[in-house]
């Protein structure tokens, strides 16, 4: 059956370029073919990891730091727990888990014990001296002497007034034989009275002066005896008190001296804790200035990488402009052409066949064709 179609074509000189459009989409030609194809661009011209700037060595550099510092500060940090572990034992027993003794703990209780025995010392030094007072308070009073007198005094006594008899004896005879003639019997007698009143007379004086002597001796050597027993008494207290004195001299010597075991206990502690506050300090500060050179050569590498990427963005942009290069240009074609020519001609036709499959991609492809410009091609 006669068909008859109304086509609106354009100028004639844009239908082979219409024709030629239509054939990449109908698989006629090779899309991808750019010697022959000016509509086709490749991606992989302008696109893909070679447009992508690399990590910089700065930044390699930043990151290995990293790394490595880590493992250094762990190095201060092991130190530092050695010095506190050192520390720790010295005042935990590290098998038994308990609390040592205090450094000075020895010497505290060697120096108790010295206290406890000058106290003992004291109250025994008290009674020291009771004996020699005792023995002293025996040696005074009215009769002390008595003790003290000699016990041949009395014979002592005897023998001389023995001996003084036999003189005033013999002096009598004396008297009798040579005056007895000379004197009459009265003054004869009083003669011998006179001899015999002397001679009592004498060894009256003889034996109260042996008595006397005695007496004064055996005070004497009385009051010799109780000073004696108060210096014996003094010095037992005077030792006494030096026994109190050695005890405390020796506590406070053994105090001092656990006085000294603790501070230099304390002083080894605090040490050992300064050691290892130092390391992790030293370790602080190295991670710092560490941190300081990552941060730095981090900023250099990201400037340098962004650097190099906006080279690279650069030379992607013109690639990409070279590759479009033929699209711009088909495109200012069609304004060219668009504002010369003006809007294409009506042509009606009558037909008895059915269009062709040129006739039918070429009126659908006219609005594409519009869009892009005539490509200057023709025949």
């Amino acid at each position: 059956m006669a068909t008859q179609t109304t086509r609106t074509l354009g100028p004639f000189f844009l239908e082979k370029m219409g024709t030629d459009f239509g054939s990449y989409f109908t698989g006629a030609k090779d899309i991808s073919d750019t010697t022959e194809n000016p509509y086709y661009v490749d991606p992989s011209s302008f696109t893909g990891d070679q447009f992508v700037a690399g990590q910089d060595q700065m930044t390699k550099d930043a990151q290995a730091l990293a790394k490595k510092g880590l493992g250094g500060y762990e190095d201060y940090l092991k130190k530092a727990d050695d010095f506190a572990g050192l520390a720790e034992d010295m005042v935990v027993d590290p098998v038994t888990g308990k609390v040592l003794p205090a450094a000075g703990a020895g010497a505290l209780t060697k120096a108790g014990t010295a206290f406890d025995d000058m106290q003992a010392a004291a109250k025994a030094g008290q009674g020291a001296s009771d004996p020699f007072r005792t023995a002293a308070a025996g040696f005074s009073g009215a009769g002390a002497y008595k003790q003290f007198m000699s016990p041949y005094q009395q014979e002592v006594l005897d023998a001389t007034m023995a001996e003084m008899q036999s003189k005033a004896a013999k002096q009598m005879s004396a008297l009798g034989a040579s005056a007895g003639n000379a004197f009459g019997g009265g003054r004869f007698g009083v003669a011998q009275g006179n001899l015999m009143a002397k001679n009592i007379m004498d060894q009256a004086m003889a034996s109260a002066d042996i008595r006397q002597k005695g007496f004064a001796q055996a005070n004497q050597l009385a009051n010799q005896a109780f000073q004696q027993q108060m210096g014996m008494g003094s010095q037992a207290m005077q030792q006494a008190g030096q026994n109190v004195g050695m005890f405390g001299q020796a506590g406070q010597a053994q105090a001092g001296l656990s006085n000294q075991q603790n501070q230099q206990f304390a002083n080894q502690l605090s040490q050992l804790g300064g050691l290892a506050a130092q390391q992790q300090g030293l370790g602080e500060y190295e991670m710092s200035m560490l941190g300081n050179q990552i941060n730095a050569l981090s900023t250099m590498g990201a400037q340098n990488q962004a650097f190099k990427q906006a080279q690279l963005d650069a030379q992607k942009a013109g690639l990409r402009e070279q590759a479009f290069a033929k699209q711009q240009g088909l495109g200012f074609l069609s304004q060219m052409l668009g504002s010369a020519y003006g809007a294409p001609g009506s042509t009606t036709y009558t037909t008895t066949p059915d269009p062709s499959t040129a006739q039918t991609l070429l009126g659908g492809g006219i609005g594409i064709l519009g869009l892009l410009g005539a490509a200057g091609q023709f025949g």
